[in-house]
């Protein structure tokens, strides 16, 4: 490979040939050697030699012929500059076109300039190399122009206003959804390259866009992660007349090194990662390919499977230009082997204008632990290099990179699921009471919501105890993330008894990106059993009491609902009344005959406000009074 400057042979092209023989057709007017700065020479290509070719020297720089302007020379020497300038006046986006061509034949006609066939060397300590070159010299005869020095590099600076930016597009399917599963983005990078009589602008630019199903678990087989390169620009710009000859372009990774084998090549990495370091890349083809943008397109597979340690990486094809690579089973390396390629010529693994580059069929499965959302990421480290006559030059190191991050996917099997809520607004109902019955459900999901399905009272839990007076079956409709919703069934008490009632859910689906097969069916009972009765009071044990007594109430302080324990020793007409504090009636909870025995009712202030309470029992000549704190 052409490693230096002593190394490579630049053909002359029949242009260049033409304005050469143009110079040598011409009078030669001997009077003007003396006129010509030959230190000026030497010292601008010893500029250019010291940053292409560190430690070399200019020596021997001679005039060979030297003539004036002609209308000859400067029809062979516009051909000369226009194929030169060839590639930036095709492309719009250098600024440049012929027309500036004219411009500058005009000026060197008008302005006296002198016209020389130059012959000199370049050298180190072990290599020579002789160079024969027609040069443009002004009025003060100082070089404006050279066949060889116009190739020249004389230094990398950066413009003034760098673009170096990252734009992020979210630019997922669903965009009022919490997951986004795809996104694009570009990073800018500019460089100007000064030469020994004019700059030239190299813009890069690259816009990927990556996506990742959005919903993913350990049992699927096809979760195919994808990113690839929808844009790489790597062009001139602001281009002069005699800015030098680059070609621009760039590669990806860090680490590597470039080299005039693939054996000796170290490949340069980028990333490929899992955020959630429990899930993990799996079994499959995985695929990187592309095209250069410089006729060269490629297609590489890898047979990839997961091991007791890590994945295992086979390579289809020998040799591959890019391979992969992976330190555990959440992250695989996209390496590119930067090397001279004998039989065209050139560099693999580098990137022209117009070039693509993807990675495909990434297959992901989610791990243990806990957390509904996994994430890629690919970080794509940008390297740029130019080439200049003939030798390839990389600037690398640059620290920017192309960073897709926090491509989203939901992970199926951790969703955070319902929970259900059963309870009833009094647990003793008198038969022919109206009572409600609460169900909640409770979308405990961050991400998505809940949406479709039924919930249902499972009448025959009722046992005839409770009549239902509203309809068995309610839509649950949509419940947002971290959010809940109530549904409310009237019953009526029927027949005295204890009664357990139960709630169906069917068919309860979720929002995208959950599959619409994915569905809840469950059913759940009401916290604390209902008492039907003539009275809403149990008989708590068959023995007989000595005498007459009322309990403290427990709980107490309480919310909503508290039990009061009373014993009676001989059957006999009881009453026990809720007052406020200002002694107003609450509520009746007994009034009627009971034979002796222990019993128990409950009081619920789900419709009070807090604060304290009385309750007084009267048996017979029995009287008491307890007070009781309703806290909520």
């Amino acid at each position: 490979a052409p490693a230096s400057i002593f190394s490579n042979t630049v053909l002359e092209s029949p242009d260049q040939i033409k304005f050469t023989n143009s110079v040598n057709s011409s009078v030669e007017i001997p009077a003007l050697y003396s006129v010509i700065n030959l230190n000026d020479f030497k010292s601008k290509a010893q500029k250019g030699l010291d940053y292409v070719s560190p430690g070399s020297t200019v020596t021997n720089v001679k005039c060979l012929r030297i003539t004036n302007w002609s209308e000859t020379i400067s029809d062979a020497f516009q051909s000369y500059l226009t194929y030169l300038r060839k590639d930036d006046i095709t492309k719009m986006s250098s600024g440049y076109n012929v027309e500036t061509i004219s411009e500058k034949i005009s000026e060197f006609s008008n302005g006296g300039f002198i016209i020389g066939k130059m012959s000199w060397e370049i050298r180190n300590d072990h290599q020579l190399k002789k160079i024969n070159s027609v040069a443009v010299f002004d009025s003060e005869g100082n070089v404006v122009f050279d066949t060889e020095l116009v190739n020249f590099v004389t230094n990398i600076s950066l413009p003034e206003n760098q673009i170096s930016e990252f734009e992020d597009d979210n630019n997922s399917p669903v965009t009022s959804a919490v997951i986004v599963n795809q996104r694009s983005g570009s990073m800018t990078y500019s460089y100007v390259v000064e030469g020994t009589f004019g700059n030239v602008t190299h813009y890069n630019k690259v816009t990927a866009t990556a996506i990742v199903p959005p919903y993913i678990t350990a049992a699927t087989n096809d979760a195919f992660f994808n990113s690839q390169t929808t844009e790489i620009i790597s062009e001139r710009r602001n281009v002069t007349n005699f800015s030098p000859p680059t070609d621009p372009c760039i590669y990806f990774g860090t680490g590597g090194t470039i080299a005039n084998s693939y054996s000796a090549a170290v490949p340069f990495s980028s990333r490929v990662y899992l955020s959630n370091t429990n899930d993990r890349f799996n079994n499959g083809t995985y695929q990187v390919s592309g095209t250069n943008g410089n006729n060269w397109s490629f297609t590489f597979d890898f047979n990839v499977s997961a091991g007791p340690l890590g994945l295992g990486i086979t390579p289809q094809q020998t040799t591959p230009d890019f391979t992969l690579s992976s330190p555990n089973f959440s992250e695989v390396r996209v390496r590119n082997h930067v090397y001279y390629y004998l039989l065209g010529n050139t560099y693999r693994a580098l990137f022209y204008d117009d070039g693509a580059l993807s990675i495909n069929n990434f297959n992901i499965l989610t791990g243990g632990n806990a957390g509904e959302v996994g994430s890629v990421n690919v970080v794509l480290p940008m390297q740029i290099a130019y080439w200049s006559y003939l030798v390839l030059y990389s600037y690398s190191n640059i620290g920017v990179s192309l960073n897709l991050s926090n491509i989203q996917y939901l992970r199926g099997d951790h969703i955070r699921q319902p929970s259900y809520n059963l309870t009833s607004t009094n647990y003793n109902i008198p038969v022919g009471q109206i009572d409600t019955i609460k169900a909640r459900v409770t979308n405990n999901s961050q991400h998505v919501k809940l949406n479709g399905g039924n919930i249902s009272m499972n009448v025959s839990s009722l046992n005839d105890r409770l009549t239902l007076l509203s309809p068995a079956t309610l839509p649950l409709g949509e419940i947002n993330t971290s959010s809940n919703k109530t549904y409310n069934f009237i019953v009526r008490g029927n027949s005295s008894g204890v009664v357990t009632p139960q709630v169906n859910i069917s068919s309860a689906g979720w929002t995208w990106p959950v599959p619409p097969d994915v569905v809840i069916n469950t059913i759940f009972s009401i916290d604390s059993n209902i008492s039907v009765g003539t009275t809403g009071i149990s008989q708590t044990s068959e023995a007989l009491p000595a005498e007459y007594t009322i309990s403290q109430n427990y709980p107490n302080p309480f919310n909503p609902v508290t039990g009061i324990n009373f014993s009676i020793p001989k059957s006999g007409f009881v009453n026990i009344t809720v007052y406020d504090i200002l002694g107003k009636e609450i509520k009746n909870l007994v009034n009627e005959n009971l034979n002796a025995g222990y019993y128990k009712t409950d009081f619920s202030g789900n419709d009070l406000p807090s604060g304290a309470y009385f309750y007084r029992i009267t048996a017979g000549e029995f009287v008491q009074i307890r007070k009781m704190t309703l806290l909520k």
